[in-house]
């Protein structure tokens, strides 16, 4: 034991790689999909408002996957087709679903029962295509439509139920008795979980025999045979000369088979049963043991100890007794957990372990049901960053997508008659950058994917300030589920990656921050120049705008624009010239640029809320005025900032602003972000 936990500390763990995937889905022609393609990752959530198609989407997979399905269940008819497709049949239209599977190759069952679906070996592809078709006589006519499901590209390879049996998918629905499913016997996941353990036979007889001695001492008893009695004798009235009806009292099922699934699950310490737990545990409980029922079987927990000397003959040099340990009964050979996922140990059972597994890709439609969001957060973090089975989710909680992985997330979008779906698979964002946008996310909960709009800020005065401009423009962003999103930096380029990708309109605010262009000689006389920043400037210095290069910088690094296109003609700036490209900056900040814009009469709201808010006394209050009146803005923001904060300071500012007080570029982005949502779900 020690040689084992020696070489448990010592040896280079390295995680089972994951299991196979739906990499890509092409729709043609069915339900809201008229013509969409798009990529999928090993963990993928889809979202999108209702009807957009989402469980259409998984209902396609199923078409294909879904062992539950019968042939009668894949025949189609004419509702199933794109509304916007005339007499589908009568014009011969087809309707086509296609998968791509990947991440395959290290299971060897499914390579050799699909080989036929390989199209591609770099990387290694499996092609499977669903096809609804019209049947022609000999002169043409359509006289009929059939479906055909086949492997790769040649449509004579038929992908069967026997496929199916290697490669599928198990679908846990929006509308689901979980309760039902836990009890239901032979379709009980905890059923199924005992079943595959392969309890011996004999052990099981052995045990049935003692429950039926047992049984059988309650049976004798006066009372019991009393009422045996009772029974048979009024039963015998009632049926008249019926031959076998004799009756007999049993208290349990004691048949083999029958005794495994009467196994019933109970939780805490009263045995509580799974019809006295509240709607999310249950939940919880039913997925955790699906999740437990798809997970990679290649190596096995338990081994009997005539098959596991069988597996050290098969290979000699590999040491298996490093990784089992013998159970008190002497039956069988117990893993050690903390080597269940060693890399060695799979190759070993995947070579030698005969035993067919089945690859099953789980979708589970708005796994949110009856959970509280921090149970939805535990349970979906452990799903999507830690499980082995691939998961497609559609949902539409905010909870489960601030724990998503950047590149799992698929956006559906109704437009110009048809759902098409966006997908973040792919994305290049620098790593750096996504441990930080994922961080955001996560804090944020995920609210920048639910937007059908996306203001982006970089700090508090605008996210509290941008809802408030609007409302004053006689526009409630939320009415047209415009979501404005503050990322405290001036790192707009991953958010803008995003949702580029997702295709989610968007403009950004930021600030210009303008500098002067200072020119001196050092000690050996070479010109130098530096930024100052934090100063008016007049038109005879020289001056540049921080903010506009990072925004020209991250808009050409994104290929949205060339720096020819930047090109500044005269007369223009290139502020103006960034609001074609959804980018709309200030001169200064966002607080310097407000003051700038008020009249006498408006500073005096700055006064007012200073007043309110500062923690000394009158002093304190006239060295703020007098900052201001004297247009001093730098200084006043200063004391802004030092006394009170920013972000405590919008906040009440927020509630006394005017339009008039407001910047153009805050007010021109609030009319744009509007504008676009319109244009984009007329």
């Amino acid at each position: 034991m020690a040689q084992k936990m020696k070489k448990m500390l010592v040896r280079i763990r390295t995680k089972t790689m994951n299991s196979p995937y739906i990499s890509k889905v092409t729709i043609k022609n069915y339900k809201n999909f008229k013509d969409v393609e798009v990529n999928l990752n090993h963990k993928q959530v889809v979202i999108g408002e209702n009807n957009v198609g989402k469980s259409n989407f998984i209902k396609a997979i199923q078409l294909i996957l879904d062992r539950s399905y019968s042939d009668f269940d894949r025949v189609l008819d004419s509702s199933f087709f794109h509304d916007s497709i005339e007499d589908p049949e009568k014009n011969g239209v087809e309707i086509d679903i296609q998968i791509e599977i990947k991440n395959f190759e290290k299971n060897r069952h499914l390579v050799s029962q699909l080989s036929d679906a390989l199209v591609s070996t770099t990387p290694p592809t499996l092609r499977i295509t669903y096809k609804y078709y019209p049947i022609r006589d000999e002169t043409n006519e359509i006289v009929n439509y059939n479906y055909l499901i086949y492997k790769g590209t040649n449509e004579s390879n038929l992908f069967t139920n026997e496929d199916r049996n290697f490669l599928n998918i198990h679908v846990i629905g929006a509308l689901r008795d979980v309760e039902r499913e836990l009890n239901a016997k032979k379709r009980s996941p905890l059923y199924k979980l005992v079943q595959e353990y392969g309890i011996a036979t004999e052990d099981l007889e052995k045990i049935s025999t003692s429950i039926h001695s047992a049984a059988e001492e309650i049976l004798n008893l006066d009372e019991i045979s009393d009422i045996k009695k009772v029974i048979q004798n009024k039963f015998e009235t009632l049926t008249g000369l019926q031959h076998d009806n004799e009756l007999n009292l049993s208290i349990y099922d004691t048949e083999i088979e029958r005794l495994l699934y009467t196994i019933q699950l109970y939780m805490g310490v009263k045995n509580r049963p799974v019809s006295e737990l509240s709607l999310g545990l249950v939940n919880i409980l039913f997925i955790s043991m699906i999740m437990l029922l798809l997970r990679d079987k290649t190596i096995p927990r338990i081994i009997k100890t005539a098959d596991f000397e069988k597996y050290k003959a098969k290979d000699p040099l590999f040491l298996i007794n490093d990784y089992y340990n013998l159970s008190e009964s002497g039956s069988n050979y117990l893993i050690i957990e903390e080597l269940l996922d060693e890399e060695e140990l799979y190759v070993f059972f995947n070579k030698y372990n005969n035993r067919p597994h089945t690859v099953t890709i789980l979708a589970i439609e708005e796994p949110e049901a009856h959970l509280h969001p921090i149970l939805q957060r535990l349970i979906y973090r452990e799903i999507l960053h830690k499980s082995e089975t691939s998961v497609i989710f559609t949902t539409h909680s905010p909870y489960i997508t601030s724990v998503a992985p950047i590149d799992s997330i698929v956006y559906g979008k109704y437009s110009n008659n048809q759902t098409k779906l966006y997908s973040t698979v792919g994305l290049n964002i620098d790593p750096n950058d996504k441990t930080d946008i994922e961080r955001y996310l996560d804090a944020k909960r995920g609210e920048i994917y639910f937007g059908k709009g996306v203001i982006l800020v970089e700090g508090i005065t605008e996210e509290y300030m941008v809802p408030q401009v609007a409302n004053l423009l006689g526009t409630n962003l939320d009415d047209y589920g415009i979501v404005v999103c503050n990322i405290h930096s001036t790192n707009f380029k991953p958010y803008v990656q995003i949702l580029q990708a997702l295709n989610i309109p968007w403009c950004l605010i930021t600030d210009g921050d303008c500098y002067k262009n200072i020119t001196s000689t050092d000690d050996n006389d070479k010109e130098v120049t530096k930024k100052k920043y934090h100063e008016i400037v007049v038109e005879t210095d020289s001056i540049g705008y921080r903010g506009t290069e990072l925004i020209s910088k991250t808009l050409i690094d994104l290929d949205i624009c060339t720096s020819d296109d930047l090109e500044i003609e005269e007369g223009s700036d290139l502020q103006s010239k960034l609001l074609q490209y959804n980018c709309f900056v200030g001169y200064y900040t966002n607080e310097v640029d407000t003051m700038i814009k008020c009249n006498t009469v408006d500073l005096e709201v700055f006064k007012k809320v200073y007043s309110e808010l500062r923690p000394g006394g009158d002093t304190q209050q006239l060295n703020f005025d007098k900052e201001l009146d004297s247009k001093n803005y730098w200084k006043a923001l200063k004391k802004i900032d030092d006394n009170i904060s920013k972000g405590r300071f919008a906040q009440r500012f927020t509630s006394n602003i005017k339009l008039e007080m407001v910047p153009q570029y805050i007010q021109s982005a609030v009319k744009f972000i509007v504008d676009s949502v319109k244009d984009n779900h007329e």
